[in-house]
């Protein structure tokens, strides 16, 4: 997904990629228009590939998008020497922590990205570049916007929404937050956009209609839409979809892909000393524990035995030499999650029949016995089937205790509290905009 053609890569970044955090670390460049950079059909295809690009950073394929949020909950523990993340790993994030910071400004550099490929490409006039490849575009852009501020919205809540490029300085960078509300709906209209658009390609590592309506689902789940949330679920499993024909972990939606040249250190990161490996992040005694007898899971996430200490297996591809060339994916949405959303969906809606039948889908993939929902079960018996099913795959278990109400009773005695509810602001971003007001976290 990396851009090959260095020269227009190095155009469209100079001109294109600095959020609204990293604008006051850069003079403005006011040589070249920025429309120069995105004028035919090829460099719109290039810009694009940039915000692909964006979203494989170093320093959010790691603590971005898995291992920050892991470390905040009983899945994983910070067992690197990093002092800024073993903040997360004691529960105890200071606002002026740099490596959240990074992370909130790679977020934002992947979004102002998106913002120039949708303000530009629709304008772009060349032959043969026909406005259904334009819209495609664009919708993967939006649909890549989506997912980045979904990700802002479930950890920090209310933050800045930025629609618009950033291509100057000054007041235009004083960004006030919005409602998470708003947020919510930008996010729907984004991934509403890419299923009315995207022209649909069968690769799991670009933006399609299915993992549009899938991250239309996640939405719906987190906002306790439940019927839509169903729905769409339903939409993207198709009629009479069996999880147990799919084995484990290759049932992938939506995921970000790695090549040789373009790699990754996750299996580093996870990986222990013995293996060549960092290992930075380790599995918590908790999640270790919520495993059953007989799951055939535990052997594809898990190895307790081998070594000293227990590591994670989502990402294989130890030891040194791997790194930085690891093609180990982030498995950003599979179909056991639509399953999993389906079995939630229809319980809070009563259809305790409909809820186990999609429910003890994933069960009987992992060689456990069924078990019949109702009332008084589904909520504990979901939320331990989804921090098993999804372990190291990302921030689903942080986002999943807090919105069932379930993160002081189950992480207080790690050190939750109430004002862990949502992470600070990154303090730098708010000491250099006046309209940024800080959160009401725990050490803000």
């Amino acid at each position: 997904m990396k851009i090959n053609n260095f020269l227009i890569l190095i155009i469209i970044s100079s001109l294109s990629v600095f959020s609204c955090a990293d604008l006051d670390d850069v003079s403005p460049i006011n040589q070249i228009p920025t429309e120069a950079a995105i004028t035919s059909e090829a460099s719109s295809n290039a810009a694009l590939n940039g915000v692909y690009s964006e979203i494989q950073d170093g320093d959010l394929v790691f603590d971005g998008w898995l291992a920050l949020a892991q470390f905040f909950t009983d899945e994983a523990d910070a067992t690197g020497t990093f002092p800024t993340r073993l903040e997360f790993g004691n529960l105890n994030v200071f606002p002026a922590n740099g490596t959240m910071g990074t992370v909130f400004t790679d977020l934002y550099d992947v979004i102002n990205e998106a913002n120039n490929v949708i303000a530009l490409v629709p304008g772009v006039s060349e032959d043969g570049f026909t406005e259904e490849e334009k819209n495609d575009i664009v919708a993967q852009a939006r649909f890549l916007r989506a997912q980045c501020y979904l990700h802002l919205v479930t950890l920090w809540q209310e933050v800045p929404l930025v629609l618009t490029p950033t291509v100057d300085v000054g007041e235009v960078l004083n960004v006030a937050v919005s409602s998470q509300d708003e947020i919510y709906n930008q996010i729907r209209a984004d991934l509403n956009d890419a299923v009315a658009n995207l022209m649909n390609p069968t690769s799991t590592f670009r933006a399609s209609q299915q993992s549009a309506n899938a991250f239309l689902a996640r939405v719906a789940l987190y906002q306790e839409n439940w019927s839509e949330a169903q729905s769409k679920a339903q939409e993207v499993l198709g009629s009479g979809f069996d999880l147990t024909g799919f084995p484990y972990l290759s049932d992938q939606i939506y995921s970000l892909n790695f090549t040789s040249n373009d790699g990754n250190l996750l299996g580093f990161f996870y990986g222990p000393s013995d293996l060549g490996g960092r290992y930075s992040c380790g599995p918590n005694p908790a999640l270790i524990a919520a495993f059953e007898p007989g799951d055939a899971r535990f052997a594809a996430t898990l190895d307790t035995s081998s070594f000293t200490v227990a590591y994670g297996l989502k990402y294989p591809s130890f030891s040194a030499a791997n790194a930085g060339v690891a093609t180990d994916p982030i498995y950003f949405i599979r179909h056991a999650e639509m399953v999993l959303i389906a079995a939630e969906a229809a319980a809070e809606q009563g259809d305790f029949a409909a809820a186990s039948t999609y429910f003890n889908q994933v069960r009987t993939r992992a060689g456990l016995p069924e078990i019949t929902l109702d009332a008084d079960n589904y909520v504990d018996a979901i939320l331990k089937e989804r921090f098993t099913e999804f372990a190291f795959e990302g921030s689903q278990r942080l986002i999943d205790l807090r919105r069932r109400g379930k993160a002081l009773e189950v992480l207080g005695p790690l050190g939750y509290d109430a004002c862990d509810a949502v992470w600070p602001l990154p303090q730098r971003d708010v000491d250099r905009n006046v309209n940024l007001q800080q959160n009401n976290c725990c050490n803000c």
